[in-house]
Formats: C-alpha cells, sequence, structure tokens
C-alpha cells in the first residue's frame, strides 16, 4: 500500500508540475504582496489629499473675510487726510475727465465692493484719464492749449416792402471772426484712488475781427476793426470723486464739482462805438478775457468698458453767481451800476472710444450746451432780460490719444460746430504727465 501510494503521490506532482512550474506559484505570490503595497500608498496619498482639501478650503475662507474686513475698514469714515492723486466737458474728464488704464485686478466677491479692474492697455488707459476715471497717487501736471475759432454774418434790413416785391429801405452786411488761443496748466492731485482734486490756470490770448459794408455811405465799400488782447483767463479748481461700484461689470460712475473765479477781465461795461467812417460798422473799445461772476459747476460722469468700445455719457450743471458791477452800460459816456445775473447752463456729452492698438486709441463724441437768457438789474430799474442771449452750442469732437509710455500720454481733440451759436472750430492738444 505504501509503495502504490508513494506511486501515485510521484505521478501528481509530475502532472502538476508540468501544468503550474513552481517559480509561476512564487511570482503569483509576489504580485500580490505588490497590490497590497500599491494599495496602501493608495489609501496614505488619498488621506493626504483629503487633509490639503480641507486646508486650502480654510484658507479660502479666511481670505474672503480678510477681504470683507478690508472693504468695511475702508467704509468707515475717517480724518480728513492731506491730499494726495489721469479724466471732461473732461477734466476729463475729462474727459473725465477724461478719460484714463495696469495690471488687471484680482476678483474679488460682489459684497466687498473692490471696484472695477484696471485697464490693461495703455490706450485703454488715456481713455480712462480723459473721462477722470482713473486716478494716480501724487501729482498728474497736463500742460495745454485750445484753438477755437468763430464767426457770425449778420443781414440787417431797415426799410420796408413796396408793391410786395421792391425793398426800400438800407441793408447792413456785417461780419464778426473771433479767433481764442487759451494755453492753459493743469494739475491734478489724487488724494486716494477714487478722490482726485484738480487746478486749471488759463492764459487767454484773442483776436477780433469787425467789418461791415457802408464806408463812405456806399454798399461798395467796407471798414474794418481789428483787435487784440491777452491776460488771465478765469481760474478753476475743483475735485473727482469715482463712486464705488456694487459689481466688477458695473460702469465707472465719477461725480464732479468746479468753482471758477473770476480772475480774468470782466465783459461788462465795455463800450460799444461806431466807426466816425462808417456809421453801420460797431465795435467794443476792449475785449475780455473772463466771464466776470464766479461759476459754480457740478455733474457726473458714467464709462464702461464694452469690448471692443468703450462707452461715455456725462451731464453738468453750470450756476452763475450774480454779481455787482460799477458799470453795465454798453453805452459811451454813460456810466450805470448795476447787478448782472447769466443764465445758467447745462451740458449733456455721450460718446464712445476704440483702442486701436495698445498705444493709441480714437474718440467719437456729441456735446450740447444750452445757456439760458443773461438778465441785469441797473439801480433803480426793474431786472430785465437781454435779448438774444440766449444760446445752444452742439459741438462733435473727433479726438486721439496716443500714450507714449505708461506716465506720458498725448491727447488731441478736434470740434465741428453744429449749430449757429458753436464756435466754427476748436483744437485741444493736452500733454498729462504723471510723476
Amino acid at each position: 500500500m505504501n509503495a502504490k501510494r508513494l506511486f501515485v503521490t510521484a505521478i501528481l506532482g509530475s502532472f502538476l508540475a508540468s501544468i503550474v512550474p513552481l517559480p509561476a506559484l512564487a511570482a503569483t505570490k509576489t504580485s500580490v504582496q505588490r497590490l497590497r503595497a500599491m494599495q496602501h500608498q493608495l489609501d496614505v496619498l488619498k488621506h493626504k489629499y483629503d487633509v490639503q482639501e480641507r486646508q486650502i478650503k480654510r484658507l479660502e475662507r479666511l481670505v474672503l473675510r480678510a477681504h470683507g474686513h478690508l472693504a468695511v475698514a475702508k467704509a468707515k469714515p475717517t480724518a480728513p487726510a492731506q491730499p494726495a492723486p489721469a479724466p471732461a466737458v473732461a477734466r476729463a474728464a475729462a474727459p473725465a475727465p477724461a478719460s484714463q488704464p495696469v495690471a488687471a485686478a484680482p476678483p474679488a466677491p460682489a459684497a466687498s465692493s473692490l471696484g472695477k479692474p484696471a485697464p490693461q492697455t495703455s490706450s485703454e488707459k488715456s481713455i480712462y484719464e480723459q473721462q477722470n476715471a482713473l486716478f494716480h497717487h501724487g501729482i498728474t501736471l497736463t500742460p495745454g492749449i485750445a484753438y477755437t475759432y468763430a464767426d457770425n454774418r449778420f443781414f440787417t434790413l431797415n426799410g420796408f416792402l413796396a408793391l410786395g416785391a421792391i425793398f426800400l429801405g438800407n441793408v447792413n452786411v456785417s461780419r464778426q471772426e473771433n479767433s481764442l488761443v487759451i494755453p492753459s496748466l493743469t494739475a491734478n492731485y489724487g488724494a486716494t484712488n477714487r478722490l482726485q482734486f484738480d487746478m486749471t490756470v488759463p492764459y487767454v490770448e484773442r483776436a477780433s475781427l469787425y467789418s461791415s459794408v457802408g464806408a463812405q455811405n456806399s454798399s461798395a465799400l467796407a471798414s474794418e476793426k481789428r483787435f487784440f488782447a491777452g491776460g488771465l483767463g478765469d481760474i478753476s479748481t475743483g475735485f473727482y470723486y469715482q463712486l464705488r461700484q456694487p459689481r466688477l461689470d458695473s460702469p465707472s460712475v465719477i461725480l464732479n464739482m468746479h468753482l471758477a473765479v473770476p480772475t480774468g477781465r470782466s465783459p461788462y461795461g465795455v463800450k460799444i462805438v461806431q466807426d466816425p467812417a462808417n456809421s453801420s460798422l460797431s465795435y467794443p473799445t476792449r475785449l475780455p478775457t473772463g466771464q466776470g461772476v464766479y461759476t459754480v459747476s457740478a455733474g457726473a460722469t458714467m464709462i464702461k468698458a464694452v469690448d471692443p468700445a468703450i462707452l461715455f455719457g456725462g451731464f453738468n450743471y453750470y450756476h452763475s453767481i450774480p454779481g455787482h458791477f460799477g458799470d453795465i452800460s454798453v453805452n459811451a459816456g454813460q456810466v450805470q451800476p448795476g447787478t448782472v445775473a447769466p443764465g445758467d447752463a447745462y451740458s449733456a456729452t455721450f460718446g464712445t472710444a476704440f483702442a486701436l492698438n495698445d498705444r493709441m486709441s480714437l474718440t467719437f463724441s456729441f456735446q450740447d450746451t444750452m445757456v439760458g437768457p443773461t438778465r441785469v438789474h441797473p439801480n433803480g430799474l426793474q431786472w430785465q432780460s437781454i435779448a438774444g442771449s440766449e444760446i445752444n452750442a452742439g459741438v462733435l469732437n473727433i479726438g486721439t490719444t496716443y500714450a507714449i509710455n505708461r506716465r506720458v500720454s498725448w491727447q488731441a481733440l478736434l470740434g465741428i460746430g453744429l449749430t449757429q451759436d458753436a464756435p466754427n472750430m476748436t483744437l485741444n492738444l493736452r500733454f498729462p504727465e504723471n510723476y
């Protein structure tokens, strides 16, 4: 039996060895151990990942909480600090202010109200500066020069029609031309990234031509008078304040308020005389360089980037404070003291701008200014309105900006008059530089 059992065992061992070799069995055992080791490593990595994910979420909560505390701290009123800033019609806001652009700000929750992302290119920056929608800490100096040309032709008929078609009387044709060159210097100072103070000092140089037919009582001959004047204009000062935005995609809203001081030569009390050689020609004895009264203005500007354009619009209200003068008469040889109240003015502007590349941009806008009638109150008499003193001036503006670098840019704005009261042409060149 033992011999038989040994024989059967030997046969079975030979059969199993032929089917599953011993090295294969050892390899299978090794693979199982390796799989278990890999499973253990996977479990360890999963545990580490869970721990890191909890740490990341905790840090995110801390960062959001810190943003919320920062927004609350900025919203609290603080003691007035020393003013410390660039854009206009912009001052510009100017542009504008006006009006402009710096790396994008990181996104933040709406509750923090951190404001808009900064413009990406220098050309967009210049547009925001023109509309006074991008402030700089420090000083911005803007030398500039403006040229304005306007002319008017007046036809006066003094007589009556005979037989419905024949005019009997005098026909007078007169012409008036005015050219103004106004160099100016504007200083902006940013107290914060939302508050900016500014002051503009202009110098007015003007030339006027008055001409009329009727010299020597002849309708074929004309006489003319030329006048030149120069002097300090009205200095203006004020501030721009940018409201906090509820969302990052909301438009920027900039409030402004300014005061113009009558440092220029007053236009009241200027005498109008007739040319001795031509009774049809009248002209003033001197030319003014200012408005003669204090003027307070307030308004708001909105600007929003809508790729690839930037839209902007604004409204301003101007109130001239009535002033008393020792002489308001235009008649030679007559002195009449009294009070003058220039009419209030309303100005609306809207337009769009395009960044042509990272340095140059193009701007199109329309501005309409309506001025109420001027009223005078001679001493001892009643208030009366000056006929023809109402103004409606519509101007189409075409502008361009070129950013030399992040600190210096060139701005040019061409205005084309669309109404009779508007100047024929205005050209405004500005060269802001941030310090």
